[in-house]
């Protein structure tokens, strides 16, 4: 970095933007540069030389691979940070943090990178970077895994493995543990072994005064009331975590992953549909499954319903209206009892119109692809699916390589289905679910140009929440929820139409996509409350994100994290 390019323009204002969607850099005054140009000499005669530093400082060359390196998952948000360090050890994070404050220069932290809002970066700022602290250990005898804030599921999962054990995990390969853990953690275990947070029974975490401290369950089970906030109370609210202890359970000798879909896409424009079995049908059967106390096997499950175009003011008859559904399972068991699982609970007028069942994972099978089994794309059609859709066969039983969550341009929203179920005393929760589903600002022709609207609904309710109804303690305040519900929309997501940037005709339907999120978000659904903070919209106020734990997780912030400036800061932490 060219240091005495700082020092020439001391007096100026300096303004780097380019002619792409990236946000600007502006140094707003002479003591800002000066705090800047402190920072970047502190670090680089402290930091080890190996360590990897980006700033748009320099000529073309640096500008554009800062630029490269401050992208994170949803690329509709470009921010533009001062400094990104890519700290490799806690060492690292305490003398990058302390030179970051000294100087009086804001600080986000960036793991994964998955944060929907993106705030885990932020334009004039040192992101602490902590995707290099990647350690997994696990302790032989307490079976805790000891796992660095950067570790990324496909990483992760594949070598708990490994190891024969497990922990609660996402969906998403390339999701971080620590933001996912302090979100709540919801995933493919949820039913068996409740949120991820849940099973948090240590950290390390650098408080506001640039200390460690280390923190963990005693030996009575007794959790440190600033554990307990990470348990589910949000991410950087309370400090920079530098490794969580995880206990893990023991990875059972197989699990299946299936997918069973309902009004198939008559071909592959997906402009029609196949069948017309009527959405409710399908949705009530799924509710009914995750509140039965005899589908243990069902260890984790999600619902996807496409969104579907439809004429304004046009009548809309819930108890006939067909959307694209798909059900992702995760079956911990034999081949034979799924099968059996699927022939008994979806046959006759709920018979899917596509199955697939891939191949199993677990202790008895082949380890090294755990984390790669984990990967999927939810926000268009998965080339894999059509694959075999197409009739084409996998090789050696070796199923077809899943596409990876690749970073594109969205937006979410979230809410809860409380636990009597949308129906509940003759509620109409089923009609405004699917009515919102069903609307005029969803135009025919978008999945072809590749934007995608949806619901995900998430299973919580199960075996897990049953038997714990508080689960281990921790700060997630949604439990007794039946499941999550998850509007999405996505575009962009192929490489050809990344490509194509602005001239791709996407940009002409995106608006009326996003409406449709606000108005989804404002849409009243009887039986439902609340929000999930892993699915972040700022548009939502904090405290519903954390209901009726939010004052205590403010009183927690002020007395534990000896934050007096308040440097754990964005627009959805605590305080």
């Amino acid at each position: 970095m060219n240091l005495n390019y700082l020092d020439s323009k001391a007096n100026h204002l300096i303004k780097l933007t380019n002619t792409s969607n990236m946000a600007s850099n502006t140094l707003r005054n002479p003591r800002e540069l000066h705090n800047l140009k402190n920072f970047i000499d502190q670090i680089t005669t402290t930091l080890p030389s190996s360590i990897k530093i980006s700033t748009s400082i320099g000529d073309s060359e640096t500008f554009y691979n800062h630029y490269e390196n401050s992208l994170i998952f949803n690329t509709r948000i470009q921010t533009n940070p001062f400094v990104i360090v890519y700290c490799e050890n806690e060492l690292d994070v305490i003398t990058t943090y302390n030179a970051a404050t000294k100087n009086e220069l804001p600080i986000r932290v960036r793991a994964g990178g998955h944060d929907h809002e993106g705030e885990c970066s932020g334009t004039n700022t040192i992101v602490i970077d902590v995707s290099k602290i990647n350690h997994i250990k696990v302790d032989p005898k307490t079976k805790i895994a000891s796992i660095g804030p950067g570790n990324k599921f496909i990483r992760l999962t594949t070598e708990l493995a490994k190891e024969d054990v497990m922990i609660p995990h996402g969906t998403c390969a390339t999701v971080g543990i620590a933001g996912f853990t302090m979100g709540g953690g919801w995933g493919p275990w949820t039913r068996e072994n409740g949120m991820c947070c849940e099973s948090l029974v240590g950290v390390d975490i650098l408080l506001g005064n640039g200390e460690i401290v280390k923190l963990d369950v005693d030996k009575n089970g007794k959790v440190p009331e600033l554990l307990w906030a990470l348990r589910g109370g949000g991410g950087m609210s309370y400090g920079i975590v530098t490794e969580l202890r995880i206990q893990t359970f023991p990875l059972p000798p197989a699990l299946y992953r299936f997918e069973l879909e309902w009004n198939c896409y008559e071909d592959i424009s997906m402009l029609c549909l196949k069948e017309t079995i009527p959405t409710i049908k399908v949705l009530k059967n799924w509710e009914r499954l995750i509140q039965s106390d005899d589908t243990p096997s069902l260890v984790g499950t999600n619902f996807k319903i496409n969104g579907l175009p439809w004429e304004k003011n046009k009548p809309i008859d819930v108890n006939t209206i067909a959307h694209n559904c798909i059900l992702y399972g995760y079956w911990k068991g034999d081949k034979a009892s799924l099968d059996a699982f699927i022939k008994k609970e979806f046959t006759g007028d709920l018979a899917p119109c596509w199955k697939n069942i891939e191949a199993p994972t677990g202790a008895d099978y082949p380890k090294d692809t755990y984390g790669l089994n984990l990967m999927n794309s939810w926000d268009r059609e998965s080339l894999p699916r059509i694959q075999t859709k197409m009739g084409f066969k996998n090789v050696n039983g070796i199923p077809f390589k899943p596409d990876e969550d690749k970073p594109a341009p969205h937006k979410i929203t979230s809410r809860l289905v409380n636990k009597e179920g949308l129906g509940y005393e003759g509620k109409n929760g089923y009609e405004q679910l699917l009515k919102s589903l069903t609307s005029d600002l969803i135009l025919k022709g978008n999945r072809t140009l590749g934007l995608f609207t949806y619901v995900t609904l998430g299973a919580i309710a199960g075996d897990f929440y049953k038997k714990h109804p508080n689960g281990n303690g921790s700060a997630f305040p949604y439990k007794d929820k039946l499941y999550t519900i998850q509007y999405q929309c996505w575009w962009n997501a192929e490489g050809k139409e990344i490509e194509k940037e602005q001239d791709s005709f996407v940009y002409d339907r995106t608006n009326r996509a996003l409406d449709w999120i606000e108005k989804s978000r404002e849409i009243e659904i009887q039986n439902t409350s609340g929000a999930f903070i892993s699915f972040k919209d700022n548009s939502i106020p904090t405290e519903t994100y954390f209901s009726y734990n939010y004052d205590k997780l403010k009183e927690i912030k002020i007395n534990y994290s000896k934050d007096e400036y308040n440097h754990f800061r964005t627009r959805k932490t605590i305080i």
